[in-house]
């Protein structure tokens, strides 16, 4: 049995005002998570806004990778929180893209614990141990003065604490100690986390971790793109 007019009439608008309540109600989901996620800042990357050149960039050989460099310290809680970001970004990484930790030593404790990184990663230990000394310094207050210290802190069966030493005071671990501060006067590094990509342009986090993880991507991508024009040119 069909409406009498009057009545469909008052339906239809109903339906109109539900639609529109509806539809607003869906753009401040939208915009909330917009803002909230940072995807409000996607806009082309800026140099001196978004990240900055080094001056005495990398010399790129044929065949290099993407060295995508993070400055981190175990003391510094701002890496601390950046870790589980970071983990997650470098599951999609590509496969001309090499990244790996560099040591800062901005004071004596900071040296302390940036060679004990160092002493881990040769010893394949970083996996147990990384997030261990993280939440040592972070969680409970945990102040190395030696690496003797570090060493039975870390102690167990897979990582006895004669091996960490002797690895920790490896010539080896050494040379890459002095390696990363070199290199950190080098590209400027002032605070960490910082991000450095390609030997050419430092990234810090003055816009938020999100934020600089896409202008690493950007960043990465340019740097592809330019190695890829360049052999183009060559051929």
């Amino acid at each position: 049995m069909a409406k009498k007019p009057s009545t469909d009439k008052v339906e239809t608008t109903r339906n109109l005002i539900f639609a529109v309540i509806v539809a607003f109600g869906v753009a401040l989901v939208v915009a909330g998570i917009y803002f909230s996620t940072g995807l409000a800042q996607n806009s082309t990357p800026t140099e001196g806004e978004d990240y900055s050149l080094i001056e005495n960039s990398d010399r790129i050989r044929k065949g290099d990778p993407i060295n995508v460099y993070e400055f981190f310290s175990y003391g510094c809680i701002h890496c601390r929180n950046f870790d589980p970001e970071l983990d997650e970004w470098l599951i999609s990484t590509a496969d001309d893209v090499a990244f790996s930790r560099k040591p800062a030593a901005f004071s004596r404790t900071w040296t302390l614990l940036g060679q004990g990184y160092l002493a881990l990663e040769q010893l394949d230990a970083l996996e147990r141990n990384h997030k261990k000394l993280f939440s040592a310094v972070h969680d409970f207050g945990k102040n190395f003065r030696n690496s003797q210290e570090m060493a039975d802190y870390l102690d167990s069966e897979e990582l006895p604490a004669a091996e960490f030493l002797r690895a920790f005071n490896s010539p080896k671990v050494r040379r890459k100690l002095a390696q990363a501060e070199t290199e950190g006067s080098r590209y400027n590094i002032k605070s960490v986390p910082t991000m450095v990509v390609a030997g050419k342009y430092t990234v810090d986090m003055a816009n938020g971790m999100q934020r600089a993880l896409e202008v690493v991507d950007y960043l990465i991508a340019q740097e592809r793109a330019a190695r890829a024009g360049k052999l183009a040119t060559a051929q």
